[in-house]
């Protein structure tokens, strides 16, 4: 299928003369232009019949010329002549007056045409100087550039954390989301989770772990490093920093941590011992409890249970029914 556009209505080609070269030639009725096949001309049809004629641009005369090489030339200081005898004085004038008219037509080279010196002799060659300083100052070369002040980098905060399956502990970046053992090669999870609702599932973790108050968590056991409990909380915990209790309950897992936090208003009863190396208490505790630094019972705290501890602080209000140990960890 072709279009109306491009196709040839016509089947007789028409005859059109060149008006520089007179040449005739026959060209399609719907050409609007051309070359002249006589001169090279281009050639325009108007539509009132009219041809108009550019004639071609003559060839570039320097378009195929060779490059040419390139002439390197060297110059020489002048030497004069050590011997001045009284036989060749006048060839040494003549010699002299013919050096000094060479010099004067010899063309100067421009200075990037000057053989580049070696950057070690840069630095070892003396700064000239304009101010009339003595050519023998102890002034050396040492670049136009200043050196460019590389910045230190940061200091990445690490923590010591340790391998849940060896106790091995290592650094391990703050704000990694998991590192790696470098003794047994186990991977070690650092996210900080968030209990919203209730799971069946024990957390491991480096991180945070913070059980809001729609939150449960039945039998499953925790292992991290920061623990708040402000919802339903009754299993083991393993923390390696705060232990923080906000609720009033009962829990029969075991727990261990780093330090106890019972908060006012909190009710909590422990059926299992509880080991921790520092215990602050300012709600109503039942249970025994284990604390190898400091015990402090604060005004509103109320402790039912026997202690063994290193030392003990009580304030005025606090309240404690049981035996004391101190020492003998």
């Amino acid at each position: 299928m072709a279009f109306g556009f491009f196709k040839d209505k016509s089947n007789s080609a028409r005859k059109v003369t060149c008006p520089l070269c007179q040449h005739c030639q026959q060209e399609s009725q719907l050409a609007v232009s051309s070359y002249c096949k006589g001169c090279g001309a281009y050639l325009t049809f108007e539509k009132d019949g009219e041809i108009k004629a550019r004639p071609q641009a003559p060839p570039d005369p320097f378009a195929h010329r060779p490059p040419q090489p390139k002439v390197e030339i060297e110059y020489k200081a002048r030497e004069e002549a050590s011997d001045n005898t009284p036989e060749d004085s006048s060839s040494s004038r003549t010699t002299k007056i013919e050096q000094e008219a060479l010099q004067s037509t010899t063309p100067k080279l421009p200075e990037s045409s000057e053989p580049k010196k070696a950057k070690n002799t840069l630095l070892n060659s003396p700064v000239p100087s304009s101010s009339g300083q003595d050519d023998e100052s102890p002034s050396r070369y040492q670049g136009a550039e200043e050196e460019k002040s590389v910045p230190t980098p940061s200091k990445v905060e690490t923590r010591e954390i340790a391998c849940f399956e060896c106790g091995e502990t290592h650094p391990a970046n703050v704000r990694a989301n998991s590192s790696q053992c470098r003794s047994c090669g186990r991977l070690i999870s650092m996210e900080n989770r968030e209990i919203k609702d209730a799971i069946s599932s024990g957390i491991q973790t480096r991180g945070d772990v913070h059980i809001y108050k729609k939150g449960i968590v039945h039998s499953a056991p925790i292992q991290c490093k920061n623990l708040i409990v402000e919802g339903d909380f009754t299993g083991d915990a393993e923390c390696s920093g705060d232990l923080i209790l906000r609720r009033n309950g009962k829990i029969t897992g075991k727990i261990t941590c780093k330090r106890l936090f019972v908060e006012k208003r909190a009710k909590i009863e422990f059926i299992n011992s509880i080991v921790m190396e520092e215990c602050t208490i300012d709600g109503i505790v039942t249970g025994h409890l284990a604390c190898r630094g400091l015990l402090a019972l604060e005004k509103k705290a109320t402790l039912t249970g026997n202690i063994k501890v290193g030392r003990l602080t009580v304030a005025d209000g606090a309240k404690h029914t049981g035996q004391i140990q101190m020492g003998g960890f």
